[in-house]
């Protein structure tokens, strides 16, 4: 799947080459990335984690475009995933049903690309507001470390710890049960200028973070040769 500039990545759905192909060109346009398929039945649900909008055609198929809105639904791995399904149909019983199931909005054909481009930029613009942010948070034992707003807490207490000490923390957890060598941390947390191959700055600070950890401090121990690691 092609890589996704800031706008996202589109996959459309038609069988009808002439309609895909309008639309890819246009939306491409636009700034988007866009992937086309001829069959509902051929898109590999697996394959579209950086897919933002699906635009699909009803499809008189024995697998359809409402089938396949209700299996990206069912999926959550797809379930965030924005759904346009658009259909030569006017029925207002097919527009419900498409609702329903899970599509986010519903055009008939013909429809204007103009009217097009604007749905698509609104379905995008709704998912981006109300998508939750992935939850990024190492736990081991009472203590959490929020890696995305840079928080520890240990036994549910705000633990401050300088930037050396919070990267050190963070690599260990990242390698629970396994050594991680002194190089290795200076590597990663000084990244080689100023920690030179002085291995006391390394014992040093892990020393502080001992400290600061209180008993959990003692599940951070070191093996002559190999390195530290928390256990």
């Amino acid at each position: 799947m092609p890589e996704a500039p800031a706008l996202g990545h589109i996959l459309v759905v038609d069988d009808d080459t002439n309609i895909s192909e309008l639309l890819r060109v246009n939306l491409c346009s636009e700034g988007y990335t866009v992937s086309v398929a001829e069959c509902a039945e051929t898109v590999d649900r697996s394959q579209l984690g950086d897919t933002r909008l699906v635009i699909v055609d009803a499809m008189r198929q024995p697998y359809s475009g409402m089938d396949m809105i209700f299996d990206l639904k069912d999926d959550p791995e797809t379930e965030h995933i924005g759904i346009i399904l658009y259909s030569t149909l006017k029925s207002e019983r097919v527009i419900i049903d498409a609702l329903d199931a899970g599509a986010d909005d519903y055009m008939v054909k013909p429809f204007s690309l103009r009217e097009m481009i604007a749905r698509v930029k609104s379905v995008l613009r709704r998912h981006t507001a109300t998508r939750p942010k992935k939850s990024n948070v190492i736990t081991f034992q009472d203590l959490t470390v929020d890696l995305n707003s840079q928080v520890v807490k240990l036994g549910g207490l705000p633990l401050q710890l300088s930037k050396t000490e919070y990267s050190i923390l963070t690599l260990l957890l990242k390698n629970i049960d396994n050594y991680v060598s002194r190089t290795e941390i200076r590597n990663n947390v000084w990244t080689g200028e100023t920690a030179g191959t002085n291995d006391r700055i390394v014992d040093t600070n892990i020393s502080r973070l001992r400290k600061k950890l209180g008993e959990l401090g003692n599940r951070i121990v070191n093996r002559s040769g190999h390195g530290y690691m928390i256990s």
